[in-house]
């Protein structure tokens, strides 16, 4: 370390202003015990000090007072530290807002708050009845970053209901389509959270012999399928071919449950139908093996459940709270395939099930036998 890097380490600890140069001096012949005694001290002290005042961190004496010049090189008499530049938290310059922003006047609004709501108040001020574009649009318009809107559904203003996405950025959301397969004219579609039941179904559906007895079939899962829900109606529209029920066969999880939970909510409030157990496909499923899984809390496992019919919600939500899942591949495709028979209506098997029957002969090692389930559809016993 440098005489200069001894003296601006201990300058920056001196609680005054203003400091005896001497004590910088001592400070760097603390660290250099030969320095004191060497002919090129002074020269040493005096570089040093200039180097002080040249990283901005000292002043020096600017009247010859401040200098001692009984010898040569001067040396200062006392330096003055250079205080740092205070540091505030910055504060955003008051803005006029238009009257449909004019809730913000009343906010206690962050330097981030202005920056999302001037260029919001230059469009309702210059194009307050601009045409309602997908949010990428005007997120690219106001920001020139497409995706700088892409979460403001949680920023807290709309959190609060205060900035409305509609009315205020003139935006609508555009999520990714729904993967929706047209296998016949019924007017129903089943949803189907994973890859493998899918392609079984699929196959199942699309070999139907009575094609009138079957309708779409998609494919969604997880906050993709939360989001993408809406897009069905568009489908429907260009294809006239409008779905009055819509079935959901999710994994029995705490996640599935919950997803077809929102999908459901999100589904009605664009005028959906509510998305509706496949009661008769998860009445199969709990006939197959169990696999351990995150044990959820009694009270978690018993709202998640609560979307399926009363005559299994108890055991899912008891086989939750065991911490066990069903998966749905629980159930394959040879016993789906046994499972639906085209000798009855296609619609009630998936949405009602009829009693359970093991027709490929195996041993399902299941929560549940087909001799537990009662023909009504109910559980002939308790959650076991």
């Amino acid at each position: 370390m440098s005489a200069a890097d001894r003296m601006a380490a201990h300058l920056a600890q001196q609680p005054r202003q203003r400091v005896d140069f001497d004590v910088l001096a001592g400070a760097a012949e603390a660290g250099d015990s030969s320095l004191a005694a060497s002919p090129r001290r002074r020269r040493v002290l005096a570089d040093a000090a200039h180097v002080l005042q040249g990283r901005g961190l000292a002043h020096l004496p600017k009247g010859s007072a401040g200098w001692d010049r009984s010898a040569q090189p001067p040396l200062p008499r006392w330096v003055k530290r250079v205080q740092p530049a205070r540091t505030s938290r910055p504060r955003a310059a008051p803005r006029a807002f238009v009257e449909q922003l004019s809730f913000a006047t009343a906010l206690d609004l962050s330097v981030a708050d202005h920056a999302l709501l001037g260029p919001v108040n230059v469009l309702l001020r210059d194009e307050p009845d601009a045409e309602i574009v997908p949010i990428a649009d005007r997120s690219y318009q106001l920001y020139g970053d497409e995706k700088h809107l892409k979460d403001i559904a949680r920023h807290h203003l709309v959190a609060k209901g205060l900035l409305d996405v509609a009315t205020h950025l003139r935006a609508r959301p555009t999520p990714a389509p729904l993967a929706m397969f047209e296998l016949g004219p019924a007017p129903w579609m089943l949803i189907v959270e994973n890859t493998a039941a899918f392609t079984s179904l699929r196959e199942i559906l699309g070999a139907w012999s009575d094609r009138g007895q079957v309708g779409w079939l998609g494919f969604g899962s997880g906050d993709q399928l939360v989001a993408s829900i809406p897009t069905a109606l568009a489908s429907f529209r260009e294809r006239d071919h409008p779905a009055d029920t819509l079935l959901m066969y999710a994994d029995l999880d705490v996640d599935g449950l919950h997803c077809a939970q929102q999908a459901s909510h999100h589904a009605q409030t664009v005028g959906l139908p509510p998305l509706l157990p496949a009661t008769g496909l998860y009445k199969a499923l709990l006939t197959g093996r169990p696999r351990s899984g995150p044990p959820a809390t009694a009270d978690e496992a018993r709202a998640a459940a609560a979307w399926l019919p009363p005559h299994l919600a108890p055991c899912v939500a008891q086989l939750l709270a065991d911490g066990r899942v069903l998966r749905q591949e629980a159930f394959p495709l040879p016993h789906l395939r046994a499972l639906l028979t085209p000798e009855a209506p296609l619609l009630p098997q998936l949405r009602d099930g009829a009693l359970p029957t093991d027709p490929v002969g195996q041993a399902h090692g299941g929560l549940y036998s087909p001799e537990e389930l009662s023909p009504q559809g109910g559980l002939a016993g308790g959650a076991g």
